[in-house]
């Protein structure tokens, strides 16, 4: 080179220096884009492998697809009556309940209308396609990649049908893989029927509604069948924006999607373009804002209260959301005739100011609830009058009264002991007759059927109010009840639920069925989370007392103060108690056949003031009416109707209590009668129940009584048994009568009908006083005359 010109040489070292550098930029090129396309590859096999692992690890967190049709009619909790369903062949079904407004239609069931316009407006490609439409997710990735963000769904009915059941709402890629994988699946496992089948009957509607057959409950009060096509076009359309485009709200909004989905039924060559038109012109007539929930329950007031003891019991999520199966002890068929008695009975005593009522059915030997009728009309008022109503009984609670004196001193009271009905003053209370006169000396099977208030206060005075109250507790009282003499005449409220149960120990042979409601209770799953045998207690009152009680109730009806109620002389075997308040607020009758137990309560004019904050609520006086005139013709409605329904069931009916016990066989619980008054013990009856054994607890007598001048008996000589020696204060506590001697042969003197030769009553044109012996005395009334109707 040192040979070369001086300008070659320049120039060559510049060549060479222009070589030099670029070789080195090239393999620096050369280096990176080695090491770009390293980094690719591997973050390409790091993606393909993180995408077979997620896809892997998601196939197999995923349920199992043929669950998905099991899936969808859960979640609704069912109460069955114990009758059938005459459609169906099964119980039937008294309410549902759910969280979602949700029901199963068939896709046999779903207009072709209703599926045509999904499809037209969710997935046009639904039936080319496997699970996913890739033509779709590549428009929707575009469309998202403009917008930059995810606006666009692009999912086919399969994968929206996936993500509804098992998969949340977030936009993510994890998401939207797991929802790809399993609509895959399904497509492999389910039919393109199917699925649009499982797709209708899943998807939001709008207003907590899912599925097309309660949307079209909800919106336009039809069935599918009865949809039409601008109709259907509107449903379809609610699913991607049933907020935006809620009818109720936004009608004009939801008017513009059903034009959306109509325009792509069209174009889809799915309608004409006369029923396009035609559908376009229609005006939708949409359900009335108050009737969209309406509870639709048959039986609103038994369903509601057997709502609530699930409620108490598994929560509001589990009866909610569990799909429970409940199996109640109702009969529908006689919780109709109770509706109708109830109804028309209330009604036909509108002129007297009456106008609300309550019944409740009770079968004697189990407890089971068979009609519960808890008001007229549920729509108009909630408020379940059987087991919320707490209102004064009246003269039906003296059955406590004289039931408590046949068990505690059988030797001495009995249905013939005599009372004497006269003027009385406990303290400053002095009971009074109902019709303000007294009879003189009485029968206790007298003074019951004619509803003679004295005698029961004076018999609940002889024997101790806590004593009273010890009964009614055993037999199924359970509201509060104080120890004053006036509770012999009802005083105390409670409720007709409770007086249905404690009457039914009489038709139950002296035992106690605790009242029940629900027999059987089986979750989603098919597992039994209770099944309730009848809770039985024996021996509550013992079958004797039963036998004189059930004679005194059956004269009740047949001559007393039910005799002259319309259409009970037509129902056999009825024994029952008319009870009235002295301010003619509530009127009662309960009674019983051997083989239901019913109360029915009626009240006066509901009076509503609201004074500030404070709301007062109060029932008017009812004008004329005793149980015996408006309850005992409701009561005698129903057992006509209810009675044979019963006995399809196919229970055996119970017979006859025995009327007669040797002494020595009876249960005595007689407290300082004919043994020494006992000390300051308590003394404890027990009593064997065949769930549990009980004990009856009886106070000893308190002492706090004053002593009053004894009434003089009168004709014939021998001394009566109904002296009363030491009158009650009336804030509690009992007096002990002394015991006078009886002769050998006790004479009574009676009254009897000329015509008939037996016993008179109030009724006959003429009676004769005779004086026998007592065990010649003719055990009959005379039926021949008659009360006539309202005579209490």
């Amino acid at each position: 080179m040192a040979n070369l010109p001086l300008k070659t040489q320049t120039a060559t070292r510049g060549r060479r220096r222009a070589s030099g550098t670029g070789s080195g930029w090239g393999q620096i090129v050369k280096t990176v884009l080695g090491s770009i396309t390293t980094f690719i590859l591997v973050c390409l096999v790091g993606i393909i492998g993180y995408t077979v692992y997620l896809v892997k690890t998601t196939a197999e967190a995923l349920p199992a697809t043929d669950s998905l049709i099991d899936y969808l009619p859960g979640g609704v909790t069912e109460i069955y009556a114990t009758d059938k369903d005459p459609e169906t062949g099964k119980n039937l079904v008294l309410g549902r309940v759910y969280s979602q407004f949700k029901e199963f239609a068939p896709i046999t069931t779903i207009p072709k209308s209703v599926q045509d316009a999904t499809i037209a407006i969710e997935d046009e490609r639904f039936y080319s396609h496997t699970g996913i439409d890739f033509r779709g997710t590549g428009r929707a990735i575009y469309k998202d990649l403009v917008d930059r963000h995810m606006s666009e769904g692009g999912s086919t009915l399969t994968q929206q049908l996936a993500r509804n059941i098992f998969l949340n709402q977030k936009k993510t890629f994890n998401r939207k893989l797991k929802e790809a994988i399993l609509a895959i699946e399904l497509e492999k496992n389910f039919s393109k029927e199917q699925i649009l089948e499982m797709y209708l009957n899943e998807v939001c509607y709008g207003n907590n509604t899912y599925g097309i057959r309660a949307a079209a409950h909800m919106y336009f009060g039809k069935s599918l069948d009865k949809l039409t096509i601008g109709e259907s076009a509107l449903l379809a359309g609610l699913p991607q924006g049933p907020d935006k485009h809620d009818p109720f709200r936004h009608l004009a909004s939801a008017m513009g999607r059903r034009t959306d989905v109509l325009q792509h039924m069209l174009a889809q060559h799915y309608v004409t373009s006369e029923q396009y038109e035609t559908a376009q012109a229609e005006k939708p007539h949409l359900m009335v804002a108050e009737k969209r929930h309406q509870v639709n329950f048959k039986a609103p007031y038994f369903t509601t209260y057997v709502l609530r003891q699930l409620i108490n019991k598994y929560g509001v999520d589990e009866v909610y959301k569990g799909g429970l199966k409940v199996y109640t002890t109702l009969n529908y068929k006689m919780q109709q005739e109770g509706e109708r008695a109830l109804e028309n009975g209330v009604l036909a005593g509108a002129d007297n100011r009456v106008t609300e009522g309550a019944l409740v059915s009770i079968e004697p030997r189990t407890g089971y609830i068979r009609a519960m009728v808890g008001g007229v009309s549920y729509k108009k008022n909630e408020f379940n009058n059987v087991t919320q109503g707490r209102r004064q009984p009246g003269s039906s609670f003296k059955a406590f009264v004289y039931t408590t004196a046949f068990m505690l001193n059988p030797r001495k009271f009995s249905p013939e002991f005599e009372v004497d009905d006269s003027p009385v003053a406990f303290g400053d209370w002095s009971p009074k007759n109902f019709e303000g006169r007294f009879e003189g000396y009485v029968s206790i099977r007298k003074a019951f059927a004619h509803s003679i208030n004295v005698p029961a206060v004076k018999v609940a005075n002889m024997i101790g109010i806590t004593h009273v109250i010890a009964t009614a507790r055993s037999m199924g009282i359970t509201s509060p009840l104080q120890p004053n003499l006036s509770l012999a005449l009802g005083s105390n409220a409670v409720t007709p639920l409770e007086m249905a149960s404690a009457y039914a120990v009489f038709p139950n042979h002296g035992s106690h069925a605790e009242t029940m409601g629900i027999i059987r209770v089986v979750d989603g799953d098919g597992k039994q989370l209770e099944n309730n045998a009848p809770q039985i207690e024996q021996a509550v009152i013992p079958e004797s007392v039963v036998a004189e009680m059930s004679s005194m109730m059956a004269d009740v009806v047949a001559y007393g103060t039910a005799a002259g109620a319309k259409g009970i002389h037509e129902v056999q075997d009825a024994h029952g108690k008319t009870g009235t308040t002295n301010d003619n607020r509530d009127a009662w009758f309960i009674g019983y056949t051997p083989e239901l137990t019913t109360a029915v309560w009626c009240c006066g004019v509901k009076r509503v003031t609201t004074k500030g904050k404070i709301v007062s609520t109060r029932y008017v006086s009812m004008t004329g009416v005793t149980g015996g005139l408006v309850c005992a013709p409701i009561w005698a409605r129903f057992m006509k109707a209810a009675i044979p329904i019963q006995r399809e069931s196919g229970i055996p009916i119970q017979p006859a209590p025995e009327k007669t016990v040797p002494k020595d066989n009876l249960v005595e619980r007689e407290l300082g009668q004919d043994r020494p008054t006992p000390s300051a013990s308590t003394p404890t009856v027990a009593v064997t129940a065949n769930v549990r054994t009980v004990a009856l607890a009886l106070p000893p007598p308190a002492t706090n009584s004053v002593s009053a001048p004894t009434p003089e008996p009168a004709a014939p000589p021998a001394p009566r048994v109904a002296q009363l020696d030491e009158p009650h204060l009336a804030n509690g506590g009992s007096a002990v009568p002394s015991t006078p001697s009886t002769p050998a042969t006790r004479m009574v003197t009676v009254s009897l009908c000329e015509e008939t030769g037996l016993r008179a009553t109030r009724w006959c044109p003429v009676t004769l006083t005779r004086t026998m012996p007592a065990d010649s005395v003719p055990h009959g009334f005379c039926r021949r005359h008659r009360a006539q109707p309202g005579d209490r």
